[in-house]
């Protein structure tokens, strides 16, 4: 892969992200894995590499997987076994044993998890451990790195003859010491010591006559000496001696188990080399995490979308003291491949070029880089950059002539596989020259399909950018009204430097502006204006647009509410005709029945008149019977009562009454209801409800005003997201909401599986489903609550 100039690390500012990936690294080997980081345009060396990363970084926030994150270096200790006859200390042994139940522990794992972790699993293949090799070390040391005493039974008698050869030192040379003391030849507190590896008490030096023995060594002022009693001289000797011949069985027993090692070593090396690429990879996962980055996907085709992209260092810069940082939005395909961008100084411009310029790098290192899901990188073979002031002292090059030279090797190197940046593009010399020389350059740049980002003033370049296919304008946002820089692209149209306006907010006397601008020239001032005031007006239809979709989503709510109580006013009137009818039918079979069995029974008695009058004043009586009873009078409805409709629990207020029409408000919708289909009720599930949360010690009001039922979860890690969607979803139950929207992204899809698997088996929300396709689709949640 091609990349220019030799220092474009250090200009990209990716020596910085370099120093903290190898901070990040346990072992050495790590780092210098790190420090020989390159990018690559070979795809399936990129596949493999965003591969384990991407693998790694799952396997860190996961709560299921628990593995320990430990890679120890094990290769001094294989070099130092290496030779034949050498053996390693007990310490050595200790530390290889760590780095050999690790190796074990991971080739195990990604065995048994091959298909979750596909790329680890592959790295981890070939590796293969002797299964008895940490055993054998762990029969022969401790824990504490010390050999055991059963590591053999010669070197256990050994031990129990020393212990025991010892105690009987220790016990005649205590009669000696206290003998001393009862003869005052040495102080009563003395006590036995050691010199040269033997037991001897201390004397008094005008008394050394006195005892029976060797002296050892004495104090510093000469007025004490230790001395080895003659009575202990031939026990101190046979602890020597099985000393020595403790050494010997250690050195054995040592050489012994290095051999074994030694028959592993081809395996051992080998996986330390597992254990050095684990440990660069969790480094690159660890870097990801403070990034809060992903794996974008990434295409063979050279094009670009960066979504919610901030520049690395800037964001740990700007985390460290809480501040925000500006996300950029950017994409780049063969129709635009070029992107021109102007706009005042001090306005984004190089932090974009530059956040562009470092993202393409990492990704083709093989870094996880702070974007959205959504983004999507291609793949280059050619990055060039030309970027601050690169005079050369040494080839006696100015600043222009070393722009020049870096235009010279573009041109003769850049093709459409070739990503370039260019910061203040055509600088260094005379604006028109250099304008010239750049509109030039550039168009030769794309006439060679290169993609590419430039920054500059230069009106020239803005107007070719409007005019000729492959090129776009980009302008960094300027906010008029305070004269701010607000470090937004967008792209689309160039950007004014707002060079006057600026002048002025500094304070320089409006004639000194007009006079400048008399000497610019009017077809200058007008073009800026005119940018400036398009500036302008596209803020003014940007909030006009955003109060629109404010509007139309009320709206949308709003017709909503109205089918539904529609669709409930229609199954009302279904209910009570429905009822009617089946009062009716009643009503005329009791009446029909009861007139048959009069006129049966006169016409069986052969009734008297009186009987017949008095049958058909008890029919009369039964008639009246079937009559509707009148219904109790209701209460008198009022302005502002809650009121239901009978039957239902959709519950209203009361808005106007217009004899028996009466205007309720359910929800948000308007109704006009016959007086006589309402009953009035005491309190509303809102005021209930209110009330519930009152006693909690909520402000409800204040909650519902600042609660937006849209959250957004791009880019965040697992255990974030799922800590938001928790508090939100819990937020919009307690204020009673119907349906909220939750954005995830498309991506892999891996917050969009923790969203779905968290209200699967909710029991307060009834269903899940995609925002409509235009609106999002599956990159949005829409969750409906119960």
């Amino acid at each position: 892969m091609n990349v220019y100039p030799k220092d474009i690390t250090s200009s990209l500012g990716f020596d910085q992200v370099k120093t903290l990936l190898s901070s990040l690294c346990q072992s050495d080997k790590g780092a210098l894995m790190v420090s020989k980081m390159k990018p690559t345009d070979a795809l399936s060396s990129l596949e493999k590499w965003h591969g384990q990363t991407r693998e790694m970084m799952l396997l860190k926030s996961s709560e299921r997987d628990k593995v320990a994150f430990r890679f120890p270096a094990i290769d001094a200790y294989l070099v130092k076994v290496k030779v034949p006859g050498s053996f390693l200390q007990t310490v050595d042994f200790h530390e290889l044993k760590i780095g050999v139940n690790t190796l074990t522990s991971w080739t195990s794992f990604f065995k048994n998890k091959a298909a979750e972790y596909p790329e680890l699993y592959t790295l981890s293949a070939s590796v293969e451990v002797a299964p008895g090799l940490s055993d054998a070390i762990d029969r022969v040391v401790d824990e504490k790195g010390e050999i055991r005493d059963t590591a053999s039974r010669e070197l256990a008698d050994i031990r129990s003859q020393i212990s025991k050869t010892e105690r009987s030192v220790r016990s005649a040379i205590q009669k000696v010491l206290q003998k001393a003391k009862t003869d005052q030849f040495t102080d009563e507190d003395s006590s036995l010591t050691i010199r040269d590896g033997r037991l001897v008490i201390p004397v008094k030096a005008e008394f050394k006559k006195r005892i029976s023995g060797f002296v050892h060594d004495e104090s510093a002022t000469g007025q004490t000496v230790y001395m080895e009693p003659s009575d202990v001289l031939d026990l101190n000797n046979k602890v020597q001696e099985l000393k020595h011949a403790e050494r010997r069985e250690i050195i054995r027993i040592l050489i012994a188990l290095s051999d074994q090692v030694r028959m592993n070593l081809k395996g051992l090396e080998k996986g330390s080399g597992l254990l050095e690429k684990l440990d660069f990879i969790y480094a690159k996962a660890q870097l990801g995490e403070q990034l809060e980055g992903v794996v974008p996907t990434f295409k063979p085709q050279r094009s670009f979308r960066l979504i919610n992209a901030v520049h690395p260092l800037l964001y740990l810069s700007h985390k460290e003291s809480n501040k925000p940082v500006v996300p950029l939005n950017l994409q780049l395909d063969y129709e635009n491949r070029i992107l021109i961008i102007s706009g005042p100084n001090a306005g984004g411009k190089s932090v974009a070029l530059k956040t562009l310029g470092l993202l393409q790098y990492m990704f083709q290192c093989g870094l996880p880089i702070p974007v959205g899901e959504e983004s999507e990188l291609g793949v280059f073979s050619h990055i060039f950059l030309d970027i601050g002031d690169t005079q050369s002292i040494e080839d006696d090059l100015s600043t222009y002539s070393s722009h020049l030279t870096a235009m010279k090797y573009f041109l003769a190197y850049s093709n459409k596989q070739t990503l370039f940046l260019i910061d203040e593009f055509g600088k260094g010399t005379e604006p028109q020259f250099g304008g010239a020389i750049a509109e030039s350059v550039l168009l030769e740049l794309n006439k060679n399909k290169a993609f590419g980002l430039v920054t500059t003033h230069y009106q020239n370049l803005k107007k070719i950018g409007d005019d000729v296919n492959g090129l776009v304008n980009g302008a960094m946002k300027y906010d008029l009204d305070k004269l701010e820089p607000l470090f937004q692209l967008e792209v689309g149209k160039p950007g004014s430097s707002f060079a006057f306006e600026i002048a002025g907010k500094i304070g320089l006397p409006p004639a000194i502006i007009n006079a400048s601008k008399k000497k610019v020239g009017s077809s200058h001032v007008a073009y800026d204006q005119q940018l400036a005031q398009l500036e302008k007006e596209k803020g003014k239809f940007e909030k006009l647009t955003r109060k629109l979709e404010t509007d139309r989503k009320d709206l949308e709510k709003t017709r909503k509410e109205y089918e539904e109580l529609r669709s409930m006013l229609d199954a009302e009137q279904k209910r009570l005709i429905k009822e009617a009818k089946q009062e009716a039918k009643y009503i005329l079979t009791g009446a029909n029945k009861e007139v048959e069995r009069v006129i049966r029974e006169i016409q069986e008695s052969k009734a008297s008149k009186e009987r017949t009058k008095q049958l058909r004043e008890e029919l009369s009586k039964k008639a009246t019977a079937f009559e509707p009873k009148e219904q109790p009078k209701k209460s008198r409805l009022k302005v502002g009562d809650a009121v239901k409709m009978a039957g239902q629990d959709m519950v209203g207020t009361i808005q106007k009454i217009n004899g028996k029409q009466v205007e309720v408000l359910f929800g948000a919708l308007k109704s006009i209801v016959s007086a006589d289909k309402l009953e009035s009720t005491k309190a509303t599930p809102q005021q209930r409800h209110q009330r519930k949360v009152k006693k909690l010690g909520i402000d409800l009001n204040s909650k519902m005003a600042s609660f937006s039922h849209e959250l957004s979860i791009r880019g965040l890690r697992a255990e974030e997201a799922m800590t938001k969607v928790e508090s939100f979803i819990d937020e919009a139950l307690l204020l009673g909401m119907d349906e909220v929207r939750i954005v995830h992204g498309k991506g892999h899809g891996v917050l969009r599986e923790i969203v779905r698997n968290y209200t699967k088996n909710h029991p307060r929300i009834a269903g899940v489903e995609n925002e409509h396709a235009d609106r999002g689709g599956d990159g949005i949640s829409i969750v409906r609550l119960q």
